[in-house]
């Protein structure tokens, strides 16, 4: 069996059971780690499924820890 490793839009929606337009939302608000290539819309697996971990949240959203 191959290893998948990047999720087209159908695969993500069966895979995290969003609406399309709530994804498509989320990918212009940049509020779901995607990438695109040409014309289509991709998800990294690994990205996506620490995403659903962190209830939703972009490692860019996140509190940066104080420096010391």
């Amino acid at each position: 069996m191959e290893d998948i490793k990047f999720l087209d839009m159908e695969l993500l929606i069966k895979r995290i059971h969003l609406s399309k337009s709530t994804i498509y939302k989320r990918v212009s608000k940049n509020t779901i780690p995607h990438f695109k290539l040409g014309r289509k819309t991709l998800f990294d697996i690994e990205q996506i499924d620490q995403w659903v971990l962190s209830g939703g949240k972009m490692e860019n959203d996140l509190p940066s820890l104080p420096k010391l």
